[in-house]
């Protein structure tokens, strides 16, 4: 865990000054982790070592620098006295002889850390403004370099405790968070963002971490970004981000605007969770939403047919031979189609079933079901309308194309022969067309009509109604 954390914030402007400041971060780090670790004495003695020697390296160069700048001479002195303060401080530490203590290892780091942000953020500025200001010195008076009040010390240390509860949140957090200007430029990535992706900690510059996002999703964002970036309000959205080993999960981000005193866009503050579980779900749950469906949809039709269907023969039952001649009737009256039903009646089946049983009767009913249907066409039906009764429904037949058809289907019957049923089975028909303005229900019965006539004049034969 890192004790101080660099910000922008400590850049002074002076590249050379500033990577030396960054390593002098770093020592700081490395010195807390060990002490915060119960490390050995001569190990924090060695760091400390390290830190004395860096800081001599870093004094010597920003001291060439100052040397150049126009800053007051009595300044530069200052500034001089602070740099072999520091010195003579870091060697009194380094003997204490209890160093690894608590109490007295927070009052080393805290002096390290207040010191080093009241340097940068002091004295170090006023060379690079000096520097800035091609000779002319920022300051005008010998004012203390090193320096600073009860109130700045004590704002700065809570500047760094907030820092470091930040960080200490952030990075031991699984939810992925950034921050960024207001022009999007992110200067924090946290390191469970890094991790994810891959990379090391600020290896991923201000807009490289756009690439990590799924192609299909990328313009999207960044769209989404654009708009908030132009008004500022919380906004979410949901991506799919690449992690390291190559595949991508889905996250959703929240990302809130950060706004100064005056209601100015300071930048973003986001945070991203791993939703890959719930989509996951989601497709899972819509998968089972469709089988569902598709599984009540194939019920639903083996159930309509099952009420619509007669359990024995296959064919229609009386229900659908209703329903589909009320539809058929409008469909041939709307358009001025032709429409022709036939009425069939097995001849003397109730003596079939007396001489050799209800079995064999309903064998003969099947098999005359078979044969009737494999002379009608697909848009035919062909429906048990009761007991030994068939009708079939004919659309876009006349009735001199029905007679054909029924006549076809009785003399199918007439030759067809079952080695159970010693006698010949034969059928009777009666035909109807469809008239002007007439009802199915008045079809049916002159078509019964006409079959009840079949059968008085010695069945086995055809008859049409009214001829």
């Amino acid at each position: 865990m890192q004790f101080f954390y660099w910000n922008k914030s400590f850049e002074i402007g002076i590249v050379e000054v500033d990577l030396q400041h960054r390593r002098l971060v770093d020592i700081i780090n490395s010195l807390a982790a060990v002490i915060v670790e119960s490390g050995k004495l001569p190990e924090v003695q060695m760091l400390f070592s390290q830190l004395m020697q860096y800081a001599t390296t870093h004094f010597h160069d920003e001291e060439l620098i100052m040397a150049k700048s126009s800053l007051a001479e009595g300044e530069k002195r200052l500034h001089l006295q602070a740099h072999r303060e520091f010195v003579e401080k870091a060697k009194e530490i380094i003997l204490h002889p209890d160093l690894l203590k608590s109490e007295v290892s927070q009052q080393v780091l805290e002096f390290l850390t207040t010191w080093l942000i009241s340097h940068i953020l002091g004295s170090d500025k006023k060379i690079a403004r000096a520097l800035a200001n091609d000779g002319v010195g920022a300051c005008g008076g010998e004012q203390p370099l090193f320096e600073i009040s009860p109130v700045e010390r004590l704002l700065l240390g809570a500047l760094t405790e907030t820092e470091r509860r930040f960080r200490l949140i952030s990075d031991h957090t699984p939810v992925l968070i950034w921050v960024s200007d207001a022009t999007g430029d992110r200067g924090f990535i946290n390191k469970a963002w890094n991790e994810f992706i891959g990379v090391k900690e600020d290896s991923v510059n201000s807009m490289e971490w756009a690439k990590f996002i799924h192609d299909d999703d990328r313009e999207a964002y960044l769209a989404k970004l654009n708009t908030i970036q132009t008004l500022p309000q919380p906004a979410e959205i949901e991506y799919r981000l690449r992690h390291y080993n190559g595949n991508y999960h889905w996250f959703l981000e929240r990302i809130l605007p950060r706004m100064d005193a005056d209601n100015v866009l300071l930048g973003f503050i986001a945070s991203s969770t791993d939703i890959s579980g719930i989509k996951q779900a989601e497709v899972l749950l819509s998968q089972l939403n469709k089988d569902l469906e598709q599984e009540v949809a194939r019920r639903t039709v083996q159930l309509e047919q099952q009420v619509l269907t007669d359990p024995l023969t296959g064919v229609g039952n009386r229900r659908m031979l209703t329903k589909r001649l009320e539809e058929e009737v409008m469909r041939a009256q709307r358009y001025q189609r032709p429409l022709s039903v036939a009425f069939f009646d097995i001849d003397h089946f109730k003596k079939i079933n007396d001489t050799h049983g209800h079995s064999i009767g309903d064998m003969v009913l099947t098999r005359v079901a078979e044969s009737f249907g494999s002379s009608l066409r697909d848009c035919d039906l062909l429906g048990r309308f009761g007991g030994e009764e068939f009708v079939v429904l004919l659309p876009e037949t006349t009735m001199d194309e029905a007679s054909k058809v029924a006549e076809r289907m009785r003399v199918g019957i007439a030759r067809m022969r079952l080695p159970q049923v010693t006698s010949s089975i034969t059928v009777s028909a009666g035909l109807a067309e469809l008239q002007d303005n007439e009802s199915g229900e008045d079809l049916l019965e002159r078509s019964d009509r006409a079959l009840y006539r079949a059968k008085a004049e010695g069945r086995n034969c055809c008859r049409i109604d009214g001829i």
